[in-house]
């Protein structure tokens, strides 16, 4: 594309094409530019990951694709996981999650990895969004039934610009054997780890100009996965919410991600000339800097934000809150107020926020702090049954304590003794006390009990709207739990 093109779109969307053409090789002239490209192919991709339903960046992020668009035609556009959970006006539609899926239509995306949180509906609403959606899903190491009827994809081919290319779907699996979504959901599907099923894909090098991994591993994974399959080109990845602001080669494979929450967008190149990939770069690019939004997507936005029921103001904040414990210990009060029980607990994970601003409470606020819709789970434990769970939960996030309601504890460096201190009476190893948490932790983490809990048939949201409702108004900042 001659620059007197270039400066045409840089008019329009300044900033971006600038970051653009900055990251454009300077040294070349336009003769030599057009003698390379006189033999050689360009593919270009557009792709993002984790976006989690930021559906206000759309409007900004369309202007970016249409302006790229301009400049290169044949440009594809891809995901790399995790479209949905994390705003609540998306994640509570009806149906779930449609307000991702028609943007990303409107968009024009051609292909989607699936993430952990396409999971997090069930498989029903799942299959839905695959119906719905005018691209694929591509996962290479998950087993799905044919009775469940899901149309996941473990690669596809196409003809593009006159190349052949091929691209594989992968998504992360846990030493548990599971992606990081809530067990219940996967019960119908099997995974596998990503490198034991990769290498089976080694053929289609012998079959394509181009292969290329579309990834929601994470960022470590990526680079153990270039390190072991170096007949790839490229891997596009997401999970771990990484900015990879120089992307770079690993063993000659070329490694992307955009951070999270459309925040960014990374433009890849890939040239190709006698069916071999001859160069490759890569440019990260900031949404926020686009200055216009366009207008048909601000306005299909707008209408989805416009629900009553979630912007209701349900209690006032005294104080803003100040970090995702106090967050944590508003839910974990409410869980245990509502559920009667003796203590609560919620995993750090489970808190998606990491602030909520001073002033009014609505329900969306509510869905934007806990996006899962787990049920709540009410355990009958000894106190030397409680030590243990509080061990085993601090090993499950890697080190950090669960949030806790009914006690403040500190567990020891090692993370192999915990001390546990209650208002009133005095904690006991031998006493038995009602232990709450939501069902994702009842899932996950060892626990020993007195009995196999149980359900309260109410999720840790709807306590949390039940528990704000009644108090009015809540002031946690400073409030500290957990050493």
């Amino acid at each position: 594309m001659n620059k007197k093109k270039l400066l045409l779109v840089l008019a329009l969307v300044a900033v971006v094409l600038y970051l653009v053409l900055r990251n454009q090789p300077q040294s070349e002239s336009k003769q030599e530019r057009t003698a390379v490209n006189a033999d050689e192919t360009e593919l270009v991709i557009l792709s993002v990951n984790d976006m989690h339903a930021n559906i206000d960046m759309f409007p900004k992020f369309a202007t970016m694709v249409d302006s790229l668009r301009a400049i290169y035609p044949d440009m594809l556009l891809f995901s790399a996981g995790d479209n949905r959970t994390g705003n609540p006006v998306n994640d509570q539609y009806d149906p779930v999650n449609y307000p991702m899926i028609e943007l990303m239509n409107q968009m024009g995306f051609d292909l989607c990895t699936v993430g952990n949180h396409e999971w997090d509906g069930d498989v029903d609403n799942f299959r839905n969004d695959i119906e719905r959606a005018n691209f694929p899903f591509l996962c290479a190491n998950v087993a799905v039934p044919e009775t469940v009827n899901l149309d996941i994809k473990p690669f596809v081919t196409m003809e593009h610009q006159g190349l052949k290319l091929a691209v594989v779907g992968m998504i992360e699996v846990r030493h548990d054997g599971i992606p990081g979504a809530h067990p219940d959901k996967l019960k119908e599907v099997s995974f596998k780890r990503p490198e034991l099923v990769l290498p089976d894909y080694k053929y289609l090098k012998n079959q394509n100009d181009v292969v290329i991994l579309l990834s929601h591993c994470g960022f470590e994974d990526d680079l153990e996965l270039a390190q072991a399959n170096p007949w790839l080109d490229a891997i596009i990845g997401g999970h771990s919410h990484t900015l990879i602001e120089n992307p770079s080669e690993t063993n000659g494979v070329l490694i992307t991600q955009s951070g999270s929450h459309l925040k960014y967008a990374t433009l890849v190149k890939l040239r190709v000339k006698n069916h071999k990939v001859v160069g490759k770069e890569a440019v990260v690019l900031d949404v926020n800097k686009v200055r216009k939004e366009k207008p048909e997507i601000k306005k299909l936005v707008n209408e989805f934000n416009d629900a009553p029921a979630l912007n209701e103001p349900i209690a006032i904040a005294k104080t803003k809150f100040e970090n995702p414990e106090e967050l944590g210990c508003l839910i974990t009060d409410a869980i245990c107020e509502i559920s009667g029980a003796d203590f609560a607990f919620q995993n750090t994970g489970g808190v998606r926020v990491n602030y909520l601003k001073k002033g009014p409470i609505t329900v969306k606020d509510v869905y934007s702090i806990d996006p899962f819709n787990n049920e709540v789970v009410v355990y009958q434990m000894t106190g030397a049954q409680v030590k243990k769970f509080i061990l085993n939960t601090y090993r499950k996030n890697g080190g950090y304590p669960s949030y806790v309601s009914g006690m403040t504890y500190s567990v020891s460096d090692d993370g192999k003794t915990v001390w546990v201190n209650t208002k009133g009476e005095e904690f006991s190893t031998k006493k038995l006390y009602k232990v709450a948490m939501n069902s994702y932790m009842a899932s996950t983490v060892t626990i020993e009990s007195e009995d196999e809990g149980q359900s309260m048939f109410m999720t840790s949201e709807e306590m949390m709207i039940e528990f704000l409702r009644k108090h009015k108004e809540v002031d946690y900042q400073g409030v500290v739990r957990t050493r």
